[in-house]
Parts: C-alpha cells; sequence; structure tokens
C-alpha cells in the first residue's frame, strides 16, 4: 500500500458491503486466504480506538465480513488504508480555551444493511477540541432508536 493514490473519503458509499459479496466458489475462497484481511482489519481496529475516530463507521461495516471477506470487500479496507494514507497530518489536538466545552454528535441510519436490514449508530463527544469517545456499531435488534439512549449513557459517563 505504500504507493497507493490517497483517497479523501474513508468509504465509498456507492459500494454497498453485503454478504452476496463474499466468495462462494472453492477458487474463490483459496484466493482470499492469502489476502491478509483480517490482519488488516485487527491493525485498523487498534488505530481506531486509540486515535482515529475518522475511521470508525467505515471499519465497523469492513469488520463484519472478517469471516469470509470477498474481493470488494478487500477492496473497502484499502480505501480505509488509502484513506489513512492521506490523512496522516491529522491528530487529536487538546485546546486550553475550549476545555469547558463539551459536543456531542450521534446519529443513526434507517435499516442500512441490505444483508438484516438493521440500523448502525454511532456517536462522537468532542472536549476542549479534541475527540474522546466514539462508537459507530450495527443494532442488535430491530429497533426505533436507541441513538438517543446510548448517548446519553456515555454522556452520564464522561
Amino acid at each position: 500500500m505504500s504507493d497507493a493514490k490517497p483517497v479523501s473519503t474513508p468509504i465509498d458509499k456507492r459500494i454497498k458491503m453485503v454478504n452476496a459479496m463474499s466468495p462462494t466458489s472453492q477458487e474463490e475462497i483459496e484466493e482470499m486466504r492469502e489476502i491478509p484481511y483480517q490482519n488488516a482489519v485487527d491493525s485498523l481496529m487498534y488505530a481506531s480506538i486509540g486515535t482515529r475516530p475518522d475511521i470508525t463507521h467505515a471499519l465497523s461495516r469492513a469488520s463484519q465480513f472478517a469471516i469470509n471477506p470477498g474481493r470488494q470487500h478487500w477492496i473497502a479496507v484499502k480505501r480505509i488504508l488509502r484513506y489513512l494514507k492521506g490523512t496522516k497530518s491529522l491528530k487529536l489536538m487538546f485546546s486550553k480555551s475550549k476545555f469547558t466545552t463539551l459536543e456531542v454528535f450521534c446519529d443513526a441510519d434507517w435499516e442500512s444493511d441490505e444483508d438484516d436490514y438493521r440500523s448502525y449508530t454511532g456517536y462522537l463527544f468532542i472536549s476542549a477540541g479534541a475527540a474522546v469517545s466514539w462508537f459507530s456499531r450495527k443494532q442488535p435488534t430491530f429497533v426505533l432508536s436507541t441513538t438517543e439512549a446510548e448517548t446519553a449513557k456515555e454522556a452520564l459517563w464522561i
């Protein structure tokens, strides 16, 4: 990936990652065994948890296919790597002047996963001008909305 062309976003909204992209033939399965998909996802997870909230949602989507990734899933993971390459200079910086403010952003989509029609929820807490808590995940069950509940629980903890 050292010669890869950087991209401006970690996910391409035009490409839907679905189970149908997973390999079905023995030949495709063997081909994907040679690709370090799980290692890449694990490494990206480390970065996402520690310092890169900007890749959390894209990684959440890609990690669902770690057991049986297809070629399109691998392209999606490589896109995250290309995004990181182009944004190496981004960093979390705390500001003394903004120390007392806490900003909260949360969002959920509605049945965006085409395989099981579950929704994604995510939030971002910013304190002193830098991200201090974030997450993105697929809802475990069908729900109307738990974004507010999850965000409120995290806000009380912070």
